[in-house]
């Protein structure tokens, strides 16, 4: 098994890579940018759980009774999530080698679990997270490619925020800043980029005395593109993001919305990994084509999903970069992309 994950690594590194400077390593021009107008829909019906529930006994449900919440992550039912987005991107040469970024856009989100709770909030729209970033390049010459550090600050000022256990909302909420480091190597054929970094996730404390902090999140990210003809790209990308299992949450919202009939304990773990998904593991996979219509502009079709959970590679055993309690999710992707 392991040997098939090395085989898996190897394989969507060969078929990798190529874009334009967006969103790798390197930096814009001091006043150039590229710009990218995205529409996405998110879909999901599953996800992978460590929560292991008693079977029902007689006809009688016993889903309140917890067996197991470290149990071996298994795929799951869930009530449909969805998620479409209309989302601009924009990096802006600021000064040589230094790099603005915005992000942000409109959404349209449903779900059925919050319909089920509540009957009536299961979706809302409006603007989500707005993303502010700055992207510093700190070597020109890394082993032969580029080398730069970048900081996104993740602000959900930008929509009305309740009890997530009753309404459905455009974001966590809450603060993130990721700092990570990337690092670019150009070939002729295309090229390939490799991200490592951190994400601090704030508390959220809208909702004070009921108070939550989502774990910090370490962020690999290997992606790029290969030059199939003047006027075709193709592009890959792997992404796994690891929780580092700091999550908290207060005593006053497990009191207020904890299953009933735990300790406070489980009761705490439940809320943390299923509930509000505190502790998130994903592995995702991203293929996508990039058709040069005009100078300087491209439309790009995009697909993504968890690599373990649909696909060619779902009954795979990815050991510690295995998905747990995260969504199985499918990202279907359109956008146009220009530079100047």
């Amino acid at each position: 098994m392991r040997r098939k994950v090395v085989l898996m690594f190897l394989m969507l590194a060969g078929c990798l890579f190529i874009s334009n400077n967006a969103l790798a390593a390197w930096t814009q021009a001091k006043g150039h940018s590229y710009n990218q107008l995205t529409l996405s829909h998110y879909k999901t019906i599953e996800k992978f759980t460590t929560i292991e529930k008693h079977e029902a006994v007689d006809g009688v449900s016993k889903s309140s009774e917890i067996k197991d919440t470290h149990a071996k992550p298994y795929r799951n039912e869930e009530e449909e999530f969805t998620a479409t987005k209309l989302s601009y991107y924009v990096e802006y040469g600021l000064i040589e080698d230094l790099t603005v970024i915005f992000s942000g856009g409109f959404e349209y989100v449903r779900s059925n679990d919050i319909l089920n709770n509540t009957g009536d909030t299961d979706e809302v729209t409006g603007i989500g997270d707005i993303i502010l970033g700055v992207r510093q390049k700190i070597s020109n010459n890394v082993a032969g490619g580029p080398m730069s550090v970048q900081l996104d600050i993740k602000i959900p000022e930008a929509y009305d925020y309740d009890n997530p256990v009753d309404f459905q909302a455009l974001g966590d909420g809450q603060y993130d800043a990721l700092l990570k480091l990337k690092y670019g190597r150009g070939f002729s054929w295309g090229y390939a980029v490799l991200d490592a970094g951190y994400k601090y996730r704030f508390e959220n404390e809208q909702l004070d005395p009921f108070t939550f902090k989502p774990s910090d999140t370490v962020i690999v990210s290997l992606s790029g593109g290969y030059n199939a003809t003047p006027w075709l790209s193709i592009r890959a990308k792997l992404d796994w993001d690891k929780s580092i299992g700091n999550a908290k949450i207060s005593n006053e919202f497990i009191t207020y919305h904890g299953p009933d009939g735990l300790s406070e304990e489980t009761a705490k773990t439940v809320m943390i990994l299923d509930t509000l998904g505190l502790e998130k593991d994903s592995l995702t996979a991203g293929l996508a084509l990039a058709f040069t219509v005009a100078k300087n502009m491209q439309v790009v079709a995009s697909y993504d999903w968890t690599l373990d959970g649909t696909g060619p590679f779902k009954d795979w055993n990815f050991g510690p970069f295995k998905s747990r309690n995260s969504s199985i999710g499918e990202t279907l992707s359109l956008a146009l992309a220009y530079s100047h």
